[in-house]
């Protein structure tokens, strides 16, 4: 193996041996000027031998830098795997870019199982936070860290498929991130570091992958991903892995097609998501309740129960009860939204709230426009802004963000129509 070392610009402490195990060094220069300093960087060839890294782990802490940028995701992949079997101890950091062409190898390198990620596109503050966690040094803060806090977590729990809770979390979701966060929506030449993590949506639902669907973005991390990366999930994964609506609103869910079953326990997962969003909103339609883990339940700070007026919804929304009731969570969480609305349609909602004994949290009426901007690809926050069923979400937001109340419901439309007026929203 041959070994090439680059100077760097600022000295680093404390001492550390950066070594980039690589096919070419060709790397190392576009890493030199973006490393923190005084240390050496040094090129390893990854065709030889680990044996070679063997020298420069004697010499003190060692860090092993794998190119995971689109183009080389592959191949580090293989190579991750094989150092990860042969030397278990190896502190390992992922090279790659956070920019939309090349966060393939991003999501590559979290797949494998790397916990630090060096982006590219970092400032060099940032950089010297990874190389340090990585090796063992806890970072130097210039500021003091931000106190610790927890989301309020919503569970949307539509209580059979088909009665429209995916469709109803995607719309709040993006409402209240457009209402409650102005900063929150993305525009061509807005900094992505400069977006919030303050709301996101959390799709468990059956048919899996319906809440990208409506929303209209590609996902390439998802639910599976984060569990298996639950303890480094932070702010600066969340803003650069999870999938962004361009109306601010993060989403993190499942693939489509994904088989139905119980949901792997989120306890770690949920924990973490709590420390980085201020609100988390999540989707769980069509999962019978037997399968939702009770970790979800049970640190649930609301449960809303979606249902329609259809005697086989009623008689699901019953069956769910009974089953919430035998873990321990039929309480004063729970609460009722009845969705599609028809006033020839049956039971009112009112008859239906007191025959099932739950607070009536809002009634939202039928609406052939919101199939019709799915249809399209579209939310009816485009296509319709002032429509009624939008209208009806009111008193949902002001329980999904307690600091909307305030501004709900005077103005809330005039201003919802302002901030969506020239959003950029996306078209595949």
């Amino acid at each position: 193996m041959s070994s090439a070392p680059i100077p760097l610009l600022h000295p680093m402490a404390p001492p550390m041996t950066l070594v980039l195990v690589a096919p070419s060094p060709e790397l190392l220069e576009t890493l030199g000027p973006r490393l923190p300093v005084g240390t050496r960087v040094h090129w390893e060839d990854s065709r030889g031998s680990s044996i070679a890294l063997d020298a420069h782990r004697r010499s003190g802490t060692c860090v092993v830098l794998l190119d995971f940028r689109r183009e080389q995701a592959a191949a580090s992949t293989d190579l991750t795997r094989h150092l990860q079997r042969s030397v278990p101890d190896l502190a390992l950091v992922a090279v790659g870019s956070t920019a939309p062409d090349q966060l393939d190898g991003v999501v590559a390198a979290l797949r494998a199982g790397l916990r630090d990620i060096l982006d590219l596109d970092a400032a060099t503050a940032d950089i010297d936070t990874v190389l340090r966690r990585a090796g063992g040094a806890a970072p130097i803060r210039s500021v003091a860290p931000e106190p610790a806090h927890k989301a309020r977590l919503v569970l949307v729990l539509g209580v059979r498929a088909g009665v429209g809770s995916s469709t109803l979390a995607v719309h709040l979701g993006v409402l209240a991130q457009q209402l409650g966060h102005p900063g929150g929506a993305a525009t061509a030449d807005a900094d992505p570091a400069q977006h919030d993590n303050s709301l996101l949506l959390l799709d468990l639902g059956q048919p899996a992958g319906d809440a990208a669907l409506y929303l209209n973005v590609d996902s390439q991390f998802h639910y599976e991903d984060a569990l298996r990366n639950a303890t480094r999930i932070d702010a600066t994964l969340a803003r650069t892995a999870m999938t962004r609506h361009p109306g601010g609103l993060t989403l993190l869910g499942q693939p489509a097609g994904s088989e139905g079953g119980p949901i792997a326990d989120p306890a770690v997962l949920v924990q973490r998501l709590r420390g980085v969003f201020d609100t988390v909103l999540c989707e769980l339609g069509g999962a019978p309740v037997r399968q939702i883990p009770r970790s979800l339940l049970n640190s649930a700070d609301e449960i809303w129960l979606v249902a329609d007026q259809a005697i086989g919804t009623l008689v699901s929304l019953d069956l769910a009860l009974r089953q919430l009731e035998a873990l321990g969570a039929r309480d004063a969480r729970l609460q009722l939204v009845v969705n599609r609305h028809d006033e020839a349609g049956g039971l009112a909602p009112t008859q239906i709230a007191e025959r099932f004994a739950l607070p009536l949290l809002a009634t939202l009426p039928d609406c052939h426009r919101l199939r019709a901007s799915a249809n399209h690809g579209h939310l009816l926050l485009q296509d319709a802004p002032r429509d009624p069923y939008l209208r009806a979400l009111t008193p949902l937001l002001a329980r999904l963000d307690p600091a909307l109340a305030g501004a709900l419901p005077r103005g809330w439309r005039e201003k919802l129509v302002l901030r969506l007026s020239g959003l950029p929203w996306k078209t595949k």
